[in-house]
């Protein structure tokens, strides 16, 4: 009885100074761990992510994953102690994608802004929360056309691209040769840039890495007829991918697209020409 007792106090004392020690290493480095979230552009189209960290006292590195996204590498990231500001940039390894991260730590929650070249949202990661399937372990699942996300993303392509489309319609075709100055595309080299980013994002969400970027149509010939066959044929390309396609791509096409709508905009008002977003 007396041995019981004892090795039961053993086992507590074992136990008790087990989690004590879990607890001084969970304090003094409050970065290393899995952390679990999403990010995205708004509150409704989101992607599930897993940050791997590591902190040696000094930088903070680790990798990326998630469903539907490619796996992406973490260095020389940064953490403030005195102010929770935890800093770092991906590297995806398809070669082409950087995005930044710009967040705050309290306690197990890590949140703030996440950006690229061309899309911005927010993240929130929880450290300790049950991971979601990387995208190493099985292929990414096609989204379907009923996904609130991506349901949410096609609303945003279809308003962006009709804003285009009649955009090459109100800009007269011996106009399309037109730039503000020498150093920018013309209105017609800016058109077929968009439609070589369609072909690119929208075969992204769909086939993957497999699709390259390419300037073919922006260094052929840029005249509208040429251009509003073009586009038509892009568009195809990107009404099945927006049916069922994943969802990182799709929201970047997006973004880089009302980009250089943008850039379309100033193009018409300095013609004298109301943008059809107006």
């Amino acid at each position: 009885m007396k041995l019981n007792r004892l090795l039961t106090a053993c086992l507590l004392i074992v136990v008790s100074g087990v989690g004590g020690a879990q607890a001084a290493t969970r304090a003094a480095d409050p970065i290393t761990g899995t952390w679990t979230g999403d990010m995205g552009p708004d509150a409704t189209a989101r992607m599930r992510i897993n940050l791997n960290l590591k902190f040696d006292g000094k930088a903070v590195s680790g990798v990326i994953t998630g469903p539907g996204l490619t796996p992406g590498d973490i260095n020389g990231g940064t953490f403030e102690a005195s102010t929770g500001a935890v800093k770092f940039l991906v590297v995806v390894r398809d070669g082409d994608t950087r995005v930044q991260f710009d967040g705050t730590r309290a306690a197990d929650t890590i949140s703030g802004r996440v950006s690229s070249a061309t899309v911005s949202g927010t993240f929130r990661v929880v450290r300790g929360a049950p991971m979601v399937q990387p995208a190493a372990a099985s292929p990414a699942r096609p989204l379907t056309a009923g996904d609130s996300a991506l349901i949410a993303v096609r609303a945003g392509f279809t308003q962006v691209n009709d804003w285009l489309t009649r955009s090459m319609t109100l800009v007269p075709a011996d106009k399309y040769s037109y730039r503000p100055v020498a150093s920018v595309r013309t209105f017609g080299q800016l058109v077929a840039h968009v439609v070589d980013s369609y072909h690119y994002y929208c075969g992204r969400a769909v086939s993957g890495r497999s699709t390259q970027w390419s300037d073919a149509v922006e260094k052929g010939a840029t005249d509208r007829a040429t251009l509003t066959q073009k586009l038509r044929l892009a568009i195809d390309v990107c009404s099945g991918a927006y049916g069922s396609g994943q969802l990182g791509p799709l929201m970047e096409n997006v973004a880089h697209t009302n980009l250089h709508y943008g850039n379309m905009v100033t193009y018409m008002r300095m013609l004298g020409l109301t943008p059809p977003s107006s």
